[in-house]
């Protein structure tokens, strides 16, 4: 049985047959009705179809609320990547140092099952355990992001490297959630707060802790391009300006280019504030 959805702009006309009106222009603010027969069933809605059917060729789905979702084919706030989009990550990025192929997940995150972790050891930091080793140096934020300034993503991959010597990297006092794809390298993803974030980093071992690597990132608002922490026409003024361009501070959904996904995403949030 073939199932098909339609959500209709308030504006659209009604749509009529000798069993059933949808008329979206109706002074209401949600209609939705549906219509079955012995072949499809139709949904007809000025809201957008929440929980709609799926079948084994199509999913359709239209409507405001749904202006991003994982699956959209490109990536937007929350999501490190979708698709075939990986956001330019490589195994590499994600701390394996011997490569591999790096895939995007339904759940639109990294899936690190098919890199190879190269010539280190894995699971828990260096060796070094001994009551007499020193304390290890401290840990190193990977150069591609060390500098990166901010973000518009709710959550951040944070990786670099540290001391063969160290059994534990620190992020914010706690080492739960830091994994280790070599006996040098960790990474760990943080959720992060609208405004400053200023992550304190720490490689551990039996003698103690290193000194701190301090790590500030800052999550904006997305479509907030003057971070004044919230969405106006300020900011589609300087939207308007990068349009085309590679402009990272207007790329909301991080694909390397300004242009209408962006001002879609703008859209989506225009109004709000933090």
């Amino acid at each position: 049985m073939a199932l098909a959805f339609v959500a209709l702009p308030l504006s659209a006309g009604a749509i009529t047959s000798s069993s059933f009106i949808l008329d979206p222009s109706q002074n209401v603010t949600s209609i939705h009705l549906p219509m079955s027969s012995a072949t499809f069933r139709l949904d007809g809605s000025v809201d957008p179809v929440v929980g709609s059917s799926t079948s084994s060729s199509f999913k359709n789905e239209s409507g405001d609320a749904f202006s991003y979702y994982c699956g959209d084919g490109f990536i937007d706030p929350g999501e490190s990547c979708d698709g075939a989009d990986l956001n330019s990550a490589t195994c590499t990025t994600q701390g394996f140092a011997g490569g591999g192929t790096l895939t995007c997940s339904s759940s639109c995150t990294y899936t690190t099952s098919a890199c190879n972790s190269g010539g280190g050891g894995g699971g828990g930091g260096g060796g070094g355990g001994g009551s007499s080793a020193a304390v290890p140096d401290a840990p190193v934020v990977d150069t591609s992001i060390k500098t990166l300034g901010f973000t518009y993503s709710s959550s951040f991959l944070l990786f670099g490297t540290n001391s063969s010597t160290a059994t534990s990297v620190k992020v914010n006092s706690s080492s739960e959630g830091v994994t280790y794809p070599t006996s040098t390298s960790w990474k760990k993803t943080v959720a992060l707060s609208y405004k400053t974030n200023k992550l304190n980093l720490l490689a551990s071992n039996s003698s103690g802790d290193s000194a701190a690597t301090v790590y500030e990132i800052y999550r904006r608002l997305v479509g907030d391009l003057t971070q004044d922490n919230s969405v106006n026409d300020y900011d589609l003024s300087k939207l308007v300006k990068v349009w085309g361009g590679t402009d990272r501070s207007a790329d909301f959904n991080v694909d390397g280019n300004v242009n209408d996904y962006d001002f879609s995403m703008m859209v989506a949030r225009w109004g709000t504030s933090v």
